[in-house]
């Protein structure tokens, strides 16, 4: 099976798993309040993401480009999925035979990986533990995410040390409301 369609796959498998609806799952503790946990699992839209530069610009991630898109989704039992594309990444000529140059714009586009997850709510990092994923030297990794949550929005930023010239990232998320729902 090609990975395109096991990633497409696995990513609806989980979407169908038990606490993945719209809505979000929150448990109060014994003091009325939720933890980190619980407010990660639903579904997330890429809202941003950027990199703070040395000369204090900002930037788009590159491959993503100005107007990136995406999906993160969480489920309760541990188990997590992230997809993002550049909406720029040219359509292919004759989609049942793509060009070696078209398959290369739509990788260099795309970012997708499906696993499990774990939070740290002393230190407010996610991590993200890869099992499947588009590059795949990505899976089997630990990704931790320094995370803080602003009203809808999730917010993974940390320094940079990769990418030439950044200091900071910062990926924005907001929380998708239920389909039929403004």
């Amino acid at each position: 099976m090609k990975p395109k369609f096991l990633l497409a796959i696995v990513v609806l498998a989980i979407l169908n798993l038990p606490g993945t609806g719209q809505e979000p799952i929150y448990k109060s503790g014994a003091n009325g309040s939720v933890s980190a946990r619980d407010r990660f699992v639903g579904s997330w839209e890429l809202v941003s993401t950027e990199f703070l530069m040395k000369d204090g610009s900002k930037r788009p991630y590159p491959e993503l480009g100005a107007n990136g898109r995406g999906y993160l989704m969480y489920t309760a039992d541990g188990h997590m999925c992230a997809q993002l594309v550049n909406p720029n990444r040219p359509a292919w000529k004759d989609v049942s035979h793509p060009t070696p140059a078209e398959k290369i714009a739509a990788i260099d586009g795309l970012d997708a990986y499906c696993g499990r997850f774990e939070v740290d709510e002393a230190k407010h990092v996610m991590t993200h533990y890869p099992e499947i994923a588009w590059q795949p030297n990505f899976e089997g990794t630990t990704q931790p995410r320094p995370y803080a949550f602003r009203d809808d929005l999730l917010v993974f930023s940390d320094k940079e040390d990769k990418e030439p010239g950044a200091l900071s990232y910062a990926i924005t998320w907001r929380r998708m409301k239920p389909h039929g729902k403004n």
